[in-house]
């Protein structure tokens, strides 16, 4: 009995840190997340220590084999931090893995030059691409719902009105067939903007692993029918929209906009405070013809006008096998030429 409430014990310390010491809340560190991602292949190693809490996760690439992952981390404590014992941790769980690298995605600039001095300015280097967006956008639920509606863009409240009085209504599920119901509208969605989904085992995942409290499924429907759907995750006061999906007819309806009114409204229900919407590009576009998140951008904002964005640093690499990590460099060139040699050549026939 005193074991499991140790463990109990540790496991709330443990999400009281993420908490305390993450600007997005600390989901992608959390122990939950880390059996998520177990479930999905992908061995987690936690690291814990002096200043430091979270987990690194194992990718395998072919005949270059392994690397580290630690989203939205390594979560530091800037003020506490035992450094020495940090780069010994990470360094040990590379060993135990193989790994030649190590992608991070620190939480600030300061963490950021922590690495930088840890491991030398030569071997923490930004990656490829980000992993996950480099800025994002989070709405306050803080006040009743006059309160949220006088924060909103004007077209955003009338798309809202619009989708109820046209009879789109939301329901929240966990239920096996709404979730293939959901994986229906992903693909439909991923297929209209020619973008790869993850398979279909990952989104269910989320509902085998992760209990009832902390994730639902929103389906936003119209005659009986879904036309809209999100996947949520609540933790320790933020609920996050991770995935979504819509129906390729009745867009006229405006289903997301009720859709994520509704689906923060449960969020306030539940506990949290802010509703991470994902992804945005504000501060963070390069230049003028950089418009591709122009739309999303602007129907997120569309909820808390006035909200900023919050920036993080992007996405780094620590270089442990340079032959190995230039292996993977230019692997990943020739894949990047090769994905737009078929490109031009699906437009050349087309032509």
């Amino acid at each position: 009995m005193r074991s499991k409430v140790l463990a109990r014990n540790k496991r709330v310390a443990s999400r009281s840190f993420l908490s305390t010491y993450t600007a997005d809340g600390g989901l992608f560190q959390s122990d939950e997340w880390a059996r998520f991602q177990a479930a999905s292949g992908h061995e987690a190693h936690p690291l814990s220590g002096v200043g430091f809490e979270g987990h690194a996760f194992v990718h395998d690439l072919p005949l270059i084999n392994r690397s580290l992952f630690i989203p939205r981390g390594p979560v530091l404590d800037m003020a506490g931090l035992a450094s020495e014992e940090l780069k010994s941790g990470l360094l040990q769980i590379a060993r135990n893995t193989k790994a030649a690298w190590i992608r991070v995605e620190p939480q600030t600039e300061e963490s950021l030059a922590v690495l930088r001095t840890m491991f030398g300015e030569s071997q923490v280097v930004p990656a490829p691409r980000d992993t996950n967006p480099r800025e994002t956008f989070m709405a306050p639920l803080n006040g009743e719902l006059e309160n949220w509606f006088a924060r909103m863009k004007p077209k955003t409240r009338y798309n809202i009105r619009l989708a109820e009085k046209h009879g789109v209504t939301v329901r929240f599920s966990r239920r096996a067939e709404d979730v293939e119901q959901f994986l229906d509208l992903v693909m439909a969605t991923t297929s209209r903007k020619s973008i790869a989904p993850h398979p279909k085992t990952y989104y269910r995942n989320f509902f085998a692993i992760l209990p009832e409290d902390m994730c639902v499924l929103a389906l936003a429907e119209y005659d009986g029918q879904p036309i809209a759907g999100a996947l949520l995750v609540f933790f320790e006061g933020t609920a996050y929209y991770l995935h979504g999906g819509s129906a390729d007819t009745k867009r006229e309806l405006m289903a997301p906009f009720l859709l994520h009114f509704r689906s923060m409204e449960e969020a306030k229900r539940r506990g949290c405070h802010r509703y991470d919407f994902g992804g945005v590009r504000v501060r963070s576009k390069q230049g003028a013809n950089d418009t591709d998140w122009d739309g999303i951008t602007r129907f997120k904002q569309g909820f808390a006008t006035g909200t900023e964005t919050f920036l993080f640093p992007g996405t780094y690499d620590i270089i442990l096998s340079s032959s190995r990590y230039a292996l993977y460099r230019k692997a990943r060139r020739l894949s990047e030429w090769h994905r737009k040699l078929r490109t031009l050549s699906s437009r050349i026939a087309s032509l």
